[in-house]
């Protein structure tokens, strides 16, 4: 008999995102091997083989969480997604470690999977507040908790060295690829360029993912202007959301607003593009599944190391970055890369073996099957 397991995500389709594409990428993986239902919010949807039930109103109500937790596959282990700000406004939800401290009593087995732990500190009042409220809440889950996966390195160093006494239940558990890749034919490139306008010659700079402060897209519009002065003209392609930049007038045929797009469009762009443009204000880690589709699928990626870069990653020979954490040196370290086909081609071909053998789904199930 198959073991069962209960997800438990607040965001789940048609909720857009990285936590709602993970929760239903991570049953459906997970459903090869056991019986999954996802409890999330209402008004969601879902899909064979995994039991969808959209039941919960109000994630801070403890007594009905509880209630319906004990209810819903009852002798299911529990995984947890945990992002603060998933359960409540401003990501406090003082409930919820109650919720979890109760369930530990009744013997139900709990992993959480972090993708967040806490906000920055902050000299604002609700912001401090916050920060504080986050902070209280992940030590209480410490506590509660039977096994803990953390999807960063950094983090995952850090905690292990604040809090040692629960060192047994940390795992890292990077956030694998969202998007499948996709066939496509031998002229994908040429073909992909022509169906959206742009010229097959040109080369293509992509930027994939959100937009907001913390992904410093104003790099990727410099490096993409400072690449013009090489003789093949250079593309920029957004996918995954729409930019409020303006775009010069004389670079506009070459510039390709696509905002969100199914998992296969995203395939297609990924595969067309020549370097993937992430310059992460934070750095790159384990937890940002746009690099991580980068790396599934062998893309040569230019991005940037921070305080939320690991060790693993600080020594990684499969991506780009630049000299020094600026834009100057990031818009170089693109327009250099763009000119350089047999670099791009080698730094694909590493950073797909590396996705295999550290980031990929089938790694992620196995260190999950440890915790189980």
């Amino acid at each position: 008999m198959k073991p069962s397991i209960l997800i438990v995500s607040p965001l789940y389709p048609p909720a857009r995102g990285g936590v709602a594409d993970h929760t239903h990428r991570l049953a459906q993986e997970l459903s090869a091997q056991a019986g999954v239902s996802v409890l999330t919010s209402l008004g969601t949807t879902g899909d064979e083989p995994v039991r969808v039930c959209p039941l919960i109103r109000d994630w801070s109500n403890a007594p009905e969480l509880l209630g319906i937790l004990s209810e819903t596959a009852a002798q299911s282990a529990i995984l947890w997604q945990y992002v603060p700000h998933m359960y409540g406004r401003g990501g406090v939800n003082l409930a919820l470690p109650k919720v979890m401290a109760a369930l530990h009593k009744q013997g139900r087995r709990q992993i959480v999977i972090v993708h967040e732990i806490a906000a920055p500190f902050s000299p604002w009042p609700h912001r401090l507040w916050y920060a504080l409220a986050h902070r209280w809440q992940w030590r209480r889950i410490l506590q509660e908790a039977d096994a803990i996966g953390i999807s960063t390195e950094a983090w995952l160093e850090e905690w292990t060295r604040r809090t040692p006494q629960f060192r047994k239940k940390f795992r890292l558990l990077p956030s694998p690829s969202s998007i499948p890749i996709a066939s496509v034919a031998s002229d994908h490139r040429q073909t992909w360029r022509r169906r959206h306008g742009l010229p097959t010659a040109a080369r293509m700079l992509l930027y994939f993912g959100s937009l907001n402060p913390s992904k410093q897209f104003s790099w990727v519009l410099t490096a993409w202007q400072q690449a013009q002065a090489a003789e093949v003209p250079v593309a920029l392609v957004i996918v995954g959301d729409h930019s409020k930049e303006s775009v010069p007038r004389g670079l506009s045929n070459l510039f390709k607003d696509l905002g969100y797009l199914a998992a296969e469009e995203v395939s297609a762009a990924l595969q067309a593009a020549d370097v993937l443009a992430l310059p992460f204000i934070d750095g790159v880690s384990e937890r940002r599944t746009s690099f991580m589709a980068g790396l599934n699928h062998g893309c040569a990626i230019v991005t940037t190391v921070g305080h939320n870069t690991g060790p693993t990653l600080r020594q990684a020979d499969f991506f780009a970055i630049p000299k020094k954490p600026e834009r100057g040196a990031f818009a170089a370290r693109v327009a250099a890369l763009l000119a350089d086909e047999p670099q791009r081609i080698q730094l694909g071909r590493r950073a797909q073996s590396a996705y295999e053998l550290g980031y990929s789904w089938p790694v992620l199930i196995s260190r999950l099957a440890e915790c189980a």
